[in-house]
């Protein structure tokens, strides 16, 4: 018992000892290092601030010459939380990289070169289509929030003496229900206090509009560009607009019984009846064989491929019925 109380101690006290020792080395060196360090770190920030100039200078010019790069950048800053000037080149690599790999991957499956290229194709996509697919989402949920959100973001400009800034602020405070857009205010707010020019500012408001894709948040963003550039009031515009989506909801509330059936149905092919169906085959066919025909011939693979894409698109359209964006 004595040994192991004994052992015990012995590590503290050498643990101790060595830490003491590290601390006595570097009270001693770090004057010597520390203006080393500070120079390297200088340097770095200054490189870092640099290539953050070109980067957004790459972005600027990228964004006129090609509509697909302003398309990934609205999308990929509407639903991807760590966007950076980086995001679009990294979100294209992985596209061909998808598309190299599940080609191949294809090709092993289905003997077919030109129909590999067609799968690795759609497979390529998934990504993007998963991103339009939260955009959707997105927009749906906050084109219901933006009516409070506006009605709120008007007394806040009439509190704060018309001041936009101080009352987006004001106003995500009060936003803690309405999650998904108070992010997109928060981006707004904090790209209002950074901007350096106005093309940041129309940014960071064509982002805004995009991630909720209304009319009204456009008329929303027209007016807050309106008033932190140009400086003009904007109370009776957000007065009228607030009156008009209040209306609009109501003729929204009247019509979403009528798509119902619609939905009913795209849930029902993918999640029940292709899965059933698959279920009755395997049963009929024996076992061995069926998987075989299904799996390891070019005709079989294709149609469960084929018939598999158009039940998750059934799916994904039902998904999207269910809670249309509030819009007229």
């Amino acid at each position: 018992m004595n040994l192991k109380y004994g052992f015990f101690f012995e590590i503290i006290y050498k643990t101790l000892a060595y830490a003491g020792l590290l601390a006595g080395i570097w009270i001693v060196i770090w004057p010597v290092l520390s203006p080393l360090v500070n120079q390297q770190v200088r340097g770095y920030k200054v490189y870092t601030r640099l290539r953050k100039l070109q980067l957004t200078a790459n972005a600027s010019q990228y964004r006129k010459k090609f509509f697909i790069y302003r398309h990934l950048e609205l999308l990929l800053g509407s639903t991807w939380p760590w966007f950076s000037e980086t995001t679009v080149f990294y979100f294209v690599l992985l596209s061909v990289v998808l598309l190299s790999v599940s080609t191949a991957i294809y090709t092993r499956f289905s003997g077919g070169f030109l129909l590999a290229v067609v799968f690795g194709g759609l497979t390529c996509v998934i990504p993007y289509l998963s991103l339009l697919l939260v955009l959707c989402w997105k927009r749906s949920e906050t084109s219901y929030e933006l009516i409070p959100a506006t009605s709120i973001l008007l007394g806040k400009y009439r509190v704060n003496s018309r001041d936009i800034y101080y009352s987006l602020v004001d106003t995500i405070r009060e936003m803690d229900q309405y999650k998904t857009l108070q992010r997109s205010f928060i981006k707004l707010a904090s790209a209002i206090q950074s901007h350096r020019n106005k093309e940041d500012l129309e940014n960071a408001v064509d982002v805004f509009v995009y991630q909720i894709g209304t009319s009204w948040a456009r008329q929303i963003g027209i007016q807050i560009m309106t008033a932190q550039w140009e400086n003009k009031e904007i109370e009776r515009s957000l007065s009228n607009i607030v009156k008009d989506m209040g209306k609009a909801q109501e003729i929204m509330e009247q019509q979403k019984s009528s798509n119902q059936d619609t939905i009913q149905m795209g849930y029902f092919v993918p999640l029940i009846a292709f899965p059933a169906s698959l279920f009755f085959l395997s049963k009929v066919v024996t076992s061995g064989r069926y998987f075989y025909y299904q799996f390891k011939t070019t005709v079989g693979f294709t149609s469960f491929v084929i018939t598999f894409l158009l039940c998750l698109a059934g799916f994904t359209v039902s998904l999207l019925l269910r809670k249309p964006k509030n819009e007229i």
